[in-house]
């Protein structure tokens, strides 16, 4: 293997994920797709599609510059200073107006760098300031936490840096389009076009917003936050945009107009296509640079594999595999379980939640998945040529869950959640066995049901019973106190576990579910 580690990193590489059962707690399914349907266009969608090559606008880096976010903060356009309110969108989001305990994270994004976690994650990464920047100066975290590094140089370059994740990191370079946005003729552009013309990214449209995210929170070709930054201490990139979106202490600078059930289930519908699709396009940039041999691309990346496969107590009781009807190879940790495992849900019920989209059998993503099951080191050309197809494949499901959501859409049916939590909770389990002992797969599972509890009203809508057999679930998968991970996962979880999602498959059941 070509890797290069430093010994000290190693020994911490424990990875965190928070979460928290409340109303709005969301995430994904496990299981490969099952539909009669061809992973084609359908009709309706052919020109709205065909024409962008089967691929989502708003992926990527618009080719124009960023503007300081004070450039949207005059009391006449998002600096209104009434916290929460249209008209006071940079008020809301600015750290100043912020209680410590809430507020937008991205506008603090930069200020971390300085804190003692990241000072001795640079010390431990090498990052001395002498050879290698400090963290606060390194390209290598700026690209996430600072949109300064898509601005340039310039005058401007220290307001950049304070403004942490400012407006052009989830908006779009504004350049182009900041004057642009106050004419009349704005509104009457399609979502389309205001990303390719001006750079500006459509946040309405769900896809376009997940996609933006999942540059920074799973990564991509110029962002690469591997094993040695989780080794050093920095927290894992667990991406769950519905999770993310329902974070108690995210201080939100919009309204979401659509429904709640609506909400609920697009987003975790469009969240499981987008982080998979994230997840494999930095799979291919990993894998293509690891074909030319080069010690700063180490091959495999470890932290593109299922943390808790390694990172687990064992011996005698501890061992969970026996739980478990998925066999896998001895010392093959499964490849991105937390990515991969709501996209078979997703795909087969997102016709019901984006009316005219066909269910893709995502023919290639199961390849690639079988591929980096079958060897602890596959061969990085053969993974980078089936992860790009598995890209494209997953490109063409995004951009018509994209063209649909454009059109004007039809209410999520009413029976929607209960459906997509039975098949959830339904292919977590495989006779008396759990489908996938993986934490990363039933957190995922776990998540999923929640999102389609909230989406049903939480503790005081329809499915409130739920409430009490996903408390239970999360109690079973929450990592002990003072731990950043699952250390004591084992048998008496997993049978608790196994109980409680047999009791929500039964309670979600239906005619058509079963």
């Amino acid at each position: 293997m070509r890797r290069k580690r430093t010994a000290s990193v190693i020994v911490r590489a424990v990875p965190l994920v928070a979460m928290a059962l409340a109303a709005g707690v969301v995430a994904g399914g496990l299981n490969a797709v099952h539909s009669s349907h061809p992973p084609t266009r359908s009709p309706q969608l052919a020109s709205a599609v065909g024409a962008a090559g089967d691929k989502p606008y708003g992926v990527g880096a618009a080719p124009f510059a960023h503007r300081p976010s004070t450039s949207c903060a005059a009391s006449a356009c998002h600096g209104g200073g009434a916290i929460g309110k249209a008209g006071s969108e940079h008020s809301t989001w600015t750290r100043e107006a912020a209680p410590s305990a809430t507020g937008d994270p991205h506008a603090k994004a930069y200020s971390v760098l300085f804190n003692p976690v990241s000072v001795r994650m640079g010390q431990l990464l090498g990052f001395d300031g002498k050879k290698e920047p400090l963290p606060h100066e390194n390209t290598r975290c700026l690209v996430c936490h600072s949109v300064a590094e898509g601005a340039g140089g310039g005058d401007d370059r220290e307001q950049f840096l304070a403004e942490g994740v400012g407006c052009g990191g989830c908006h779009g370079p504004a350049d182009k389009w900041i004057a642009e946005h106050t004419l009349p003729s704005w509104k009457a552009r399609s979502n389309e076009s205001k990303w390719k013309d001006f750079g500006f990214v459509p946040t309405k449209n769900l896809v376009a917003r997940t996609l933006n995210c999942a540059s920074c929170h799973v990564g991509d070709g110029t962002r690469d936050m591997n094993h040695d930054f989780i080794a050093a201490g920095h927290p894992r990139l667990a991406f769950e945009p519905a999770r993310f979106h329902a974070q108690p202490d995210y201080r939100k600078h919009w309204t979401e107009k659509a429904p709640a059930r609506d909400f609920e289930v697009r987003v975790w519908v469009v969240g499981q296509a987008a982080t998979l699709r994230a997840a494999v396009n930095l799979l291919y940039e990993r894998a293509r640079k690891a074909e030319t041999p080069n010690v700063s691309h180490p091959w495999p990346e470890f932290s593109g594999y299922s943390c808790f496969s390694c990172h687990q107590t064992i011996g005698g009781d501890a061992l969970r595999g026996e739980r478990s009807a998925t066999a896998r190879p001895v010392g093959n940790p499964p490849w991105e379980v937390w990515a991969n495992a709501g996209a078979g849900v997703a795909a087969e019920t997102c016709g019901t939640a984006f009316p005219g989209v066909s269910s893709p059998q995502l023919l290639k993503v199961q390849e690639l998945r079988k591929l980096m099951g079958a060897k602890r080191e596959p061969n990085p050309a053969e993974v980078a040529r089936l992860a790009l197809a598995a890209r494209d494949e997953l490109d063409q499901w995004l951009a018509q869950l994209q063209a649909a959501e454009d059109r004007e859409l039809v209410p999520v049916p009413e029976g929607t959640p209960r459906r997509i939590a039975h098949l959830l909770t339904s292919r977590a389990l495989n006779g008396d066995k759990l489908a996938d002992h993986d934490w990363d797969a039933l957190a995922s599972t776990y998540l999923g049901a929640a999102s389609m509890w909230t989406a049903t009203g939480g503790r005081g809508g329809r499915e409130a019973l739920w409430g009490e057999p996903l408390a239970r679930v999360y109690g079973a998968l929450k990592f002990p106190p003072g731990s950043n991970g699952p250390v004591k996962f084992g048998k008496p979880e997993l049978d608790t576990i196994y109980k409680q999602l047999e009791l929500l498959r039964d309670t979600t059941g239906t005619p058509e579910g079963k």
